[in-house]
């Protein structure tokens, strides 16, 4: 049985959007699990009403995405599943999406099978697909370069080679639990956790691909901080963007992501430069 894990913390709009998208599976043998830690909006109670089905475990607002999944992840253990998919509550998916990212897993054991990202305000726009990451020089690249539309992807492959994961949509074989440990949610408490155990998982000999066939639609504009949309003045964007938990650029995530896989030093230089070269003329063209 497939376990899947979702850790929300209020936007019950979007988890109610995601849960009916995991109603109307054709493969039905799955259980799912939402931890809820701090929620003020009536998620837990309007997951009750609506979906009476799904597991609810109550986390605290301390918890950020990694120490919330763990939360799951333990249960989900413990209920002694086979298979667990990590999700997040502002994805929606098609009626086959977990039988496609099912069968590529029996087709490719020892896997950690990954998603299709595409934006769900533009079905042809593909926003993850694979990446190839260069530990010298801090650069990430998508393994399929030039990609067109979703369609052409489609059209010319079916599983893709990565040498990371995010968790948006990710099988993992709970053997991967057990061998290498949990998410990190001490360094990581919610960005590159994910990558992070799929990076350990590779050092396992645990292949990362994406099945191009299992897709998840990404409201992308709700991740992350949004440094185009913001009251803040420049000056505490940049503070957010940087030092925020919520923040993909947090300086010392990417401190500890370089520390724990590569050269730091000279590593986090580079990608430390890059992104502040980056963010710094975003924020001065707003």
């Amino acid at each position: 049985m497939i376990f899947i894990v979702i850790p929300v913390f209020n936007r019950w709009e979007y988890t109610q959007a995601c849960l009916s998208s995991l109603n109307s599976q054709s493969y039905t043998d799955y259980k799912v699990i939402v931890v809820d830690h701090g929620s003020t909006d009536g998620t837990s109670e309007n997951i009750n009403n609506i979906f009476p089905d799904v597991i609810i475990i109550t986390g605290d607002n301390t918890m950020w995405w990694t120490a919330a999944t763990n939360l799951g992840v333990r249960y989900a253990l413990d209920q002694g599943a086979s298979s667990i998919l990590t999700l997040n509550n502002d994805l929606v998916v098609g009626e086959d999406y977990l039988q496609s990212i099912l069968n590529a897993s029996f087709v490719y054991p020892n896997s950690i099978i990954g998603s299709v990202s595409v934006n769900i305000d533009n079905k042809e726009h593909v926003a993850f697909a694979g990446i190839r990451w260069n530990k010298l020089i801090a650069k990430y690249t998508p393994t399929i370069k030039n990609i067109k539309s979703f369609s052409d992807l489609q059209l010319d492959y079916n599983i893709i080679e990565t040498d990371l994961l995010p968790g948006r949509g990710t099988l993992f074989p709970s053997a991967v639990f057990e061998e290498i440990g949990f998410f990190d949610d001490h360094k990581f408490p919610h960005y590159m956790a994910d990558e992070d155990l799929s990076y350990r998982a590779k050092k396992k000999d645990y292949r990362l691909l994406v099945c191009v066939n299992a897709i998840v639609h990404s409201h992308l504009s709700a991740t992350g901080i949004n440094n185009t949309n913001s009251s803040l003045s420049k000056f505490s964007l940049l503070k957010q963007i940087f030092l925020s938990i919520k923040s993909p650029n947090n300086l010392f995530v990417r401190w500890n992501w370089a520390h724990n896989t590569t050269f730091p030093f000279l590593y986090f230089l580079i990608d430390s430069g890059r992104v502040l070269y980056s963010q710094i003329r975003k924020i001065l063209k707003t």
